[in-house]
This record gives C-alpha cells, structure tokens and sequence, in this order.
C-alpha cells in the first residue's frame, strides 16, 4: 500500500493463513468420505428416449425411435389409472414395464438419465437412454430405482444412487437419492431429514418437503401450473474444487488467478474459498479468502466474511469483468474504472421466497490510486491505446480525486434487495419481472472518512407478446446525499445506459433513466432483431432544474443467439456529436 502497514493487512494476512491452513485440513479429512458421494458417471452417450409434459391442460408425450420423433397432444382430463396401467386419451399407455406411443414400446429399463424442466407456463420431464441399450439396463440395474406403482418407499439408511422413478405410484423419501424424484402422476414426500440432490417433480400430484429436508434441484408440480423453487442460495454437487480465473484490464493487465474451494452439498459445514492471482502491469498481489455458514437451512439465511486486495470496480452492473476483459483482449476496449481496495466484508443474507434474495453488508476499505497502462497488447487493437483510468471525468475534479482516493478509508453499510424470475438458461423464453434495491451509508461512525448516503433502483419487465415477440421495458432511479467519492458517482452514456452516446459521457449524484425494446425472433434461426429507445437525465444538484437536459437515443440491435448483440444507436439532441454510436454486448443487456 505505497509504503503503508495498515491493521487490515496485518488481519488479512492472519485470516489468509488460518482459512488456507483449514482448507487443506478439511480436504485432507474429507477426502475418502467424498468417494461415497461423488455422482456416478456414465462413459456412455446418453440420447434422447421420450418426453412428458404439461402445458396448461394439456399432456404431451413424444417419442424418439431411429432418429424419428412422434408427439402426440392430449386432454389432461383424459388421464384413466387402472391397476396396471396409465392411459392418457388414445395412442398413450403406460403399463408395468414400458410406455406405448402409437404402438411402439419404450422400456422403463432402458431409462439412464431424467432431466426436468419448467416454469409458470409448463412442465417437461425428458428422459434418455444409453446408446448401447444393454448398457442402459445395466446402469438401471447398478443405481437406479424404477417402479410402475405402488407406494415407493426409500428409508433411513438408504442411499439411491441414481434417481428414484415411479408411473403411478406414491413416493415417501427418508434417506438420500442422488439425482431425481419422479412420479409422473402419484404424490411425493421428502421427509424429515431425507436428501435429495436433483430435482423432484410430479406432472398431476403434490410434492411436499418436511421443514429439515433438503433438496438441491428444484421443485415441479404440474397440479398447481406452477414451478415452485426450493429457497436456497446455489446448488452444488463436489465438495472440493480447484478454480481458475483469468482477467485483463488497463490496471492491472494480465491477471491469473487460482484457487481452492470446500463447499458442503448439504451446507452443514461453512463454504470457504481462497482465490490469489498477480498483475504483470501493475505489479501487485491479488487475494480474496472467505467464508459462508447457512444457519438455517429451510428458510435460508447465511453470514459470512471476507478479506482481500483487489482492484475494485462500481461498473459491474454495466458489465462484468469476462465481457471486459474480452473487449480489452481483443479490442483494447476497457469499459471499467478502478481503484485498489484493501480491506474486508461481513454479511447476513436471507432468501425468504423464490427468486427474492436480500443481503446487509459492512465493508472497510483502504483505497489506493493505480495508474492505467495505454500501450498494452491486444489483439486487434495494435495502433490504439487504453484510456485513462476515470478518463472521462473533467479536471481538477479528477486531480483532487485521485489525491483522495490515495488518501482515505472509505467504511460503509450495503443493503441490497434483488428480485429475478427470469428462466437463467433462455431469459427471453417467457414474461418475467426483475429488479433490484441497493443504498450504500458512510459515516465517521464506521469508521470512515466520508459521509454520504447513495441509493439506486431498478425495474425490468419482460413481456411475451406472442411466440416470436417480446417487449421489454426498464426503470431506473439512483441519487446521494452527502460528498461522494469520485468512483460512487453515478455516469451515464455508453454501454449499458444510452447507447448513442460517449461511455460514461456524463457524470453525476444522482439520475434516472428509462428503456425500452422491442424484440423478434426469427424462425427456425438464432438471430434476433429490436428496435430500442433509451431516455435519462443525470444532475451534480441536490434536484433537477431545467438546465439538467433530458437525453434521448434510439437505435436498432441484433441478436445472435441471447447474449450476442450488436447495437447502433443515434443521439437525439442537439450537441453536434450525432454520429451513430456501435456497442456489441457479450451478455444478456437486461
């Protein structure tokens, strides 16, 4: 730190060796209890058997058969249980041994893989076979249970070690099963203390988890047309991970990180990390060391820390640092600015229902000025250099900053509310709400040198106009009070924010800011095409006057895939500086 000993680096470096010192133990213990977990994995292809679903009252079967598929559509209504077998209207029949569709048989044996999938909208259960069917009935064999009927019921000291599948019958869950629970039209109970480690679904009856159950997939039942998520933070399945990371920006330069991770499946013991990485440009030392402990399980809420050197940004809602990075690696494109901050955190966060996630964080950070390096490498941007690092910002006000971020010790309570249901694999597949609050208070009283309140939020809507079309629409609010920092300002412009104009073009304490897009899918292709428009208006004042102009753009976007997109957008005041602006985004925009 320039010369500078501070308490938190002599504690970091106290917290680092004693967190590396318990991850090596644990692993070291740990080890041979891990074999008995590890999930089976087949050395065979797994390829698509048949499929059942619902979609709003409607079952739907399909099967595949020598690279043929056949679906069939029927009545929800229609569903007839007997004692050995299951119709669904006709040309549907489950029996003891094997689904029929249109006359052709589909052995239950043969299963060696279940996947589920679903939203508000619908429920799909696919199931798939080895390519080598002998193969396939011996995995079934080896650690799968499979059952037309009856009441299933896995006890106390048993451990499934594949997944659990019954037709018609009831299943009651006392032990562990380590992939899926699935009765496509019984009922479903996880009980007291039982495991499950994949998803538990049901197309026409109930699933119930006891209060100190645990299941690490998600929760279908097609009876209430819904999905209900298992609150719970992430799902994991090893305990001991080594991670990489690798990052590229005009700071630090090359970055490469490595790391060790111990994360308990059934979140009894604490997850703790440990992660250090080096900047060839800047010549420093990066770390972060933490941990996580889940105090209670059912109604998840978890308290954790962490102690680290890292170069910090507040652009990461605009982008994260993969996107970054690659548009400096290839581009000499660097859309962050940065300061070192050196200190540590402490949190309680809590996910009280699905997709609602809140988090209240203290942080203490010692920050230092790093100079950016213009003449790095890249790829394509061999006769271009990186701008300066907070470049944007107008002197003396950049002059006096950087003096003050070399110069003080920012502390400060973070409260953050986050709200998401889009489906996280096809955001654009279905209508969804998102948004997120955060306020940030600094006081003398923290320990700080500043004193200010910052608070922002926002709010996303997308909505499905039909099979192809979507309308997405979004609002944001941020403002101050007190002296900011130079890096909790707020900016708008570029990336992100209004895309005809400069990045970061304007700077301010406090804004808002409205988009909206219009989106086509074209058929049987993963290009897209949408119209946007953006507004916002960004002020220094304690309120908006009418010198505080309001900015507008619109501009035309297209999509390859869900996160590639290219942006052209044109500014629509008069400033002069209209000439379309091209953005390419790397990740989903909203």
């Amino acid at each position: 730190m320039h010369g500078k000993l501070s308490s938190i680096s002599r504690i970091a470096r106290f917290l680092v060796v004693g967190i590396v010192v318990i991850l090596l133990g644990v692993s070291s213990v740990l080890a041979e209890e891990y074999q008995d977990y590890k999930q089976y994995k087949s050395k065979q292809k797994d390829t698509e058997y048949f499929e059942v679903g619902l979609e709003g009252d409607q079952i739907v079967v399909t099967a595949f058969s020598d690279g043929q598929e056949q679906t069939m559509h029927r009545s929800k209504k229609s569903i007839r249980t007997e004692a050995n077998q299951v119709t669904v209207g006709d040309g549907i029949v489950f029996d003891n041994d094997a689904l029929t569709v249109g006359g052709e048989r589909f052995p239950y044996d043969n299963i060696s893989k279940i996947r589920v999938f679903g939203s508000d909208d619908y429920l799909q259960i696919k199931f798939y076979r080895l390519t080598d069917r002998e193969g396939s009935v011996s995995k079934v064999r080896r650690g799968n249970f499979t059952r037309f009927g009856g009441q299933v019921s896995i006890e106390d000291d048993d451990f499934i070690r594949g997944f659990v599948f019954t037709v018609a019958g009831d299943i009651e869950v006392y032990g562990e099963v380590n992939e899926d629970v699935i009765s496509l039209f019984g009922d479903i109970y996880i009980g007291s203390g039982a495991v499950v480690r994949g998803d538990v679904a049901t197309i026409t009856g109930r699933a119930d988890l006891a209060r100190d159950a645990s299941a690490y997939g998600e929760i279908y039942t097609g009876d209430e047309q819904r999905t209900k998520r298992r609150h719970r933070f992430s799902r994991h399945e090893d305990m001991l991970t080594v991670t990489t990371d690798f990052k590229y920006n005009r700071v630090d330069g090359a970055v490469p990180y490595m790391g060790l991770r111990f994360e308990d499946p059934d979140s009894v013991l604490p997850v703790l990390y440990g992660q250090l990485g080096y900047g060839f440009a800047s010549d420093r030392w990066r770390y972060d060391f933490g941990f996580e402990q889940v105090l209670i399980r059912h109604f998840p809420i978890a308290i954790g820390g962490s102690v680290y050197r890292r170069l910090a940004s507040d652009d990461d809602w605009l982008l994260n640092d993969a996107e970054n990075t690659t548009f400096a690696l290839v581009v000499n494109e660097d859309f962050k600015d940065y300061y070192e901050a050196e200190g540590g955190s402490l949190f309680l966060r809590a996910k009280p229902m699905s997709h609602f996630e809140i988090e209240a964080r203290y942080r203490y950070e010692e920050t230092n000025w790093l100079r950016s390096h213009s003449k790095l490498w890249s790829l394509f941007g061999k006769n271009k250099d990186f701008n300066r690092n907070f470049g944007r910002v107008y002197n003396p006000y950049r002059s006096y900053s950087i003096g003050e971020i070399d110069t003080t010790t920012n502390a400060y309570m973070d409260f953050q509310v986050t709200y998401d249901a889009r489906d996280k694999g096809q955001p654009y597949s279905n209508s969804a709400w998102q948004g997120f609050a955060n306020l940030q208070w600094s006081n003398e009283d923290l320990q700080s040198d500043f004193d200010y309140r910052r608070y922002s939020m926002r709010l996303t809507r997308l909505q499905k106009v039909n099979r192809r079309a979507m309308l997405i629409m979004s609002a944001m609010y941020g403002g101050s009070d007190g002296d900011l920092p130079m890096y909790k300002r707020f900016y708008l412009g570029g990336l992100g924010t209004l895309y005809g104009y400069y990045h970061k073009e304007f700077m301010g304490s406090r804004f808002w800011m409205a988009n909206a897009e219009y989106r086509i899918d074209f058929p049987r292709s993963d290009l897209s095409a949408s119209v946007f428009w953006d507004a916002g208006r960004i002020t220094n004042n304690t309120k908006f006057t009418d010198d505080d102009e309001v900015r507008h753009d619109i501009g035309l976007g297209i999509y390859f895939g869900n996160d590639f997109k290219v942006n052209i957008a044109k500014r629509l005041d008069s400033s002069g500086k209209d000439d379309p602006k091209v953005y390419v985004r790397l990740t989903s925009a909203f």
